[in-house]
């Protein structure tokens, strides 16, 4: 029985993982192409509000969280996707935004998912 929720709650994160991903390389592209403002950001944590009432985590900071995490992972997402589906979001934004390079965040998402690390150990 634990080993199927252990399962489910993996796959799940992975999902949530990969959306946010999505919507931050959405947000990261508008801006780029665009030149959008705060405005935009504010629309949406509306509309992914309205559109998944049921769901967590559409509030606006966590969509600039988003962009940064797409815009940081960007040129070697396929090299660390595995990874970062591993551990929960919380996680991910203090590696990345603590991080100067993508091989520095390897480090530490390979020894956050190695050995349990929690985000207190993180912070450190």
């Amino acid at each position: 029985m634990k080993r199927t929720q252990i399962k489910a709650v993996l796959s799940a994160n992975k999902e949530v993982i990969l959306l946010y991903w999505e919507i931050g390389k959405e947000l990261y592209e508008k801006q780029e192409n665009e030149g959008w403002g705060n405005s935009v950001v504010d629309s949406l944590e509306k509309d992914l509000i309205a559109e998944f009432p049921d769901l967590k985590g559409f509030s606006r900071r966590n969509l600039f969280y988003m962009k940064g995490f797409y815009s940081f992972y960007q040129s070697d997402f396929e090299k660390v996707q595995q990874l970062v589906a591993q551990i929960p979001w919380g996680h991910n934004i203090l590696i990345y935004s603590k991080s100067n390079s993508i091989d520095e965040a390897l480090f530490y998402l390979s020894e956050t998912i190695e050995n349990n690390w929690s985000r207190s150990i993180l912070d450190m």
